[in-house]
Formats: C-alpha cells, sequence, structure tokens
C-alpha cells in the first residue's frame, strides 16, 4: 500500500508538471499572438476530466501493486508510520491535483477566448479580402474609364484639329474671294472706262465722218473748178479757207495721201468698234489725228 501511494504521489507530480508545461506552452502562445499578426492552423487537445485523472491514477496503482513481491511484513510501530505516511502523501496528491485541475480549467477558459479571438480575426480577414476584391474591381473599372476618356479625348483632339484645318482653309477661301471680287470689280470699272471711251469713240467717229463727208465734198467741188458754188451748196464754209489759191497747188500724190488716211481712219475705227480694248482705240485716234493734219493743211 506504501508503495503504491509514492507512485500515484509521483504520478500527481508528472500529470502536474505536464499540465504546467501546457498552461506556459498556451501562454507563450498567446503573447506570440499578441505580437505578430499572422495567421496559423492550431490544434486543440480536450484537457483531461478529474474522474478520468483520478480513474487512470487508480489503474496505474492498482498495476503497480499486482506485479511488485509481497514482502514480509514488518512491525506495528513500522505499519503504523507507513500508514501515516501513506495517507500524508495521499493528501498532498489529491491537493495538487485539485490545483492542476484549477490551472486546466483555466487554461481551457483562455483557450476558448483565444479559440473566438483567432475566429474573429478569421472574419476580419475574410471581410478584408472580400474588400480587396471589390478594391481592385472598382480599380479595374477605374482604369477602364479612364482608358475610354482618354480615347476620347484623343477623338476631341483630332476633331479639334480637323475644325482648326477647316477654319483655315475657309479663311484661305475668304481670302480668294475677295481678291476674285477686286479684281471682278477692277474689270468691270475698266469696263465702264472702256465702255465711256467707246462712246466717246462713237461721237469722234460720227464727227469725223461728217469732215470726212464734207472734205470729199470739198474735193469734188474742186475737180470741177466750181469750188465757191459748192461751198454754198453743202454749207463747208468752214473747212475752207477764205481764199482758194492754194487748193489748186495740191498734186495728185498729196490727194492720194489724204485718200489713204481717211481708208485708214475707217478701218481704225472698225477696228475699236469691233475689239474695244485701248490699243485700237488710240491707233484710231492717231489716225483721225493724221486725217485732220491734212485737212488743216489744206
Amino acid at each position: 500500500m506504501g508503495t503504491g501511494g509514492k507512485l500515484g504521489k509521483k504520478l500527481i507530480r508528472a500529470l502536474h508538471l505536464s499540465v504546467f508545461d501546457e498552461g506556459s506552452m498556451v501562454e507563450n502562445d498567446r503573447k506570440a499572438s499578441s505580437s505578430f499578426r499572422k495567421r496559423g492552423s492550431m490544434i486543440y487537445t480536450k484537457t483531461p476530466s478529474r474522474e478520468s485523472l483520478h480513474r487512470k491514477m487508480e489503474q496505474k496503482g492498482r498495476h503497480n501493486g499486482q506485479s511488485i513481491p509481497t514482502k514480509k511484513k514488518k512491525d506495528h510501530g513500522d505499519k503504523d508510520q507507513g500508514n501515516n505516511v501513506d495517507s500524508n502523501s495521499d493528501a498532498d496528491g489529491f491537493s495538487v491535483f485539485s490545483s492542476s485541475s484549477l490551472v486546466s480549467e483555466r487554461d481551457k477558459g483562455e483557450l476558448i477566448t483565444l479559440r473566438e479571438q483567432v475566429e474573429d480575426l478569421r472574419k476580419k480577414l475574410i471581410e478584408k479580402d472580400e474588400l480587396l476584391k471589390s478594391a481592385e474591381m472598382s480599380k479595374d473599372q477605374m482604369n477602364n474609364v479612364y482608358a475610354k476618356l482618354n480615347a476620347l479625348n484623343l477623338q476631341s483632339a483630332e476633331k479639334d484639329s480637323r475644325i482648326k484645318m477647316i477654319h483655315s482653309q475657309l479663311s484661305d477661301a475668304k481670302i480668294k474671294l475677295a481678291d476674285k471680287q477686286a479684281a471682278l470689280e477692277k474689270i468691270q470699272w475698266e469696263v465702264m472706262t472702256s465702255n465711256s471711251k467707246i462712246e466717246e469713240l462713237q461721237e469722234e467717229l460720227k464727227s469725223s465722218q461728217g469732215d470726212v463727208s464734207s472734205f470729199m465734198l470739198l474735193l469734188e467741188g474742186l475737180s470741177k473748178n466750181d469750188c465757191n458754188e459748192r461751198v454754198e451748196d453743202y454749207s463747208l464754209s468752214v473747212y475752207l479757207p477764205e481764199s482758194c489759191p492754194y487748193i489748186d497747188d495740191l498734186d495728185d500724190l498729196k490727194m492720194q495721201e489724204m485718200e489713204e488716211a481717211r481708208q485708214d481712219y475707217v478701218a481704225a475705227v472698225a477696228a475699236a468698234k469691233a475689239r474695244q480694248d485701248e490699243e485700237s482705240i488710240a491707233a484710231a485716234a492717231a489716225a483721225r489725228s493724221r486725217l485732220q493734219s491734212f485737212v488743216f493743211e489744206t
């Protein structure tokens, strides 16, 4: 019986040490979890109950008592002393067992608390993962929106460049139109000037035709030596001098030159009417002056 008590005491101390080591490991786990925020797996081992421990102790005590051979009995004093020692050791064993059970219950509560904290952390991590996924989706959507915005800005820049080019072409067209309008106005003014000159030439032509007709009548009268009568009949006193002594001195060469000047003048006037330009008008004026010079010389 004494040997079984000693073995039970040793077993209780061993269990107490194992529970104490487990408690220290739990404390270390709590410190590590408080200082390091890392995810990890935890294996929970259920703490043995008081009845199971007591049952294991009894089974081990019986097994040890049966395996040890019986010895001779000592005297009664030694037996009583041994019984007292065994009773004291049993009392110590039960006190250690009760304290170890209290420690195990406290550790069990702490483990439950740790498990709840780990579960809360896991839920928070899941929520953060979902938030991170939603943030990534939002980021992708924003990138797509920015890409579309850049494409729209590019299209807007291209349209602006086209509008500027069209405005430039329109300005050039306006300038060309203004130049053409100025040229048209200049041509219209030149046409008006030419028309006025043509009208003047027509009037001069009419007067020249009258002069030529009168001069031809004068020549016909001179050829018939009937100067005075012809002048009175055709009212050519303006073109005749006061006396006609010099008409008799005209030779055939002079008369031919006058006829050629008259024909040149008629042809120049006809060309001026047809062409209606400055060159033809100037030629007609020169022919008229030449013809008038012959008339005034006579």
